[in-house]
């Protein structure tokens, strides 16, 4: 039997999607076979390594990551991902991701819009999200597995002068912001790969956002 890997693995989750999506979610076998993949790969190293790489850096060793099947009606969560503090879980819905990339590509189409201009702070959001549909689907799996772990660290919780804490305005880009930063840094340490260049990417401002 070949060895599980991320990638293997990650390349039948986007087929089996994929056949899904073009039955009109329709297909129960289709569905039954990316259930049964994700059992397999919470039950392989693949999880670790995803905590491994993305999750443990961050002050967060404790936590495992763990991908979710449709429930019994034949449905996924709502969410991309997702974690629980008390069980120190980090959930991914393999659907979500998907979703997520099908946001962006609609964020792509719909820039010229008079939609997309409706302030300043929703059509940055929408720029940046089609600047983030041009990474590979893996790719994404990271970037919103490194926003699930902005979320728990709290990088938008900002102290106030005279004490108490708010939430910095633009959360949802915040976060993505941070996320892509990280993974950036991640790619050039482990391979030297340049994100940016590699996948065309137009977006400077992460250069200067920090975090914690």
């Amino acid at each position: 039997m070949a060895r599980r890997t991320l990638s293997s693995t990650w390349r039948n989750f986007e087929r089996l999607h994929r056949q899904y999506e073009k039955s009109g979610r329709a297909n129960t076998d289709k569905l039954e076979e990316i259930n049964v993949l994700v059992e397999k790969t919470n039950a392989s190293k693949i999880v670790d390594a995803l905590a491994t790489l993305f999750v443990y850096p961050y002050d967060l060793d404790g936590y495992d990551v763990q991908f979710v099947s449709s429930n019994g009606s034949g449905t996924f969560p709502d969410w991309k991902t997702s974690s629980c503090e008390d069980e120190q879980k980090i959930f991914i819905n393999i659907d979500g991701i998907f979703a997520f990339m099908k946001e962006c590509f609609q964020a792509a189409e719909g820039l010229q819009t008079p939609e997309a201009r409706k302030s300043f702070q929703h059509y940055r959001f929408q720029a940046y999200l089609a600047e983030l549909g041009k990474l590979p689907s893996k790719y994404i799996l990271f970037l919103l597995l490194l926003r699930e772990v902005a979320i728990l660290r709290k990088i938008t919780h900002v102290e106030k002068k005279h004490g108490g804490v708010e939430i910095a305005h633009g959360k949802n880009y915040l976060e993505l912001l941070w996320a892509f930063k990280e993974l950036e840094q991640f790619f050039r340490r482990t391979s030297g790969l340049d994100l940016r260049a590699e996948c065309g990417i137009l977006w400077l401002e992460s250069d200067w956002f920090v975090g914690k």
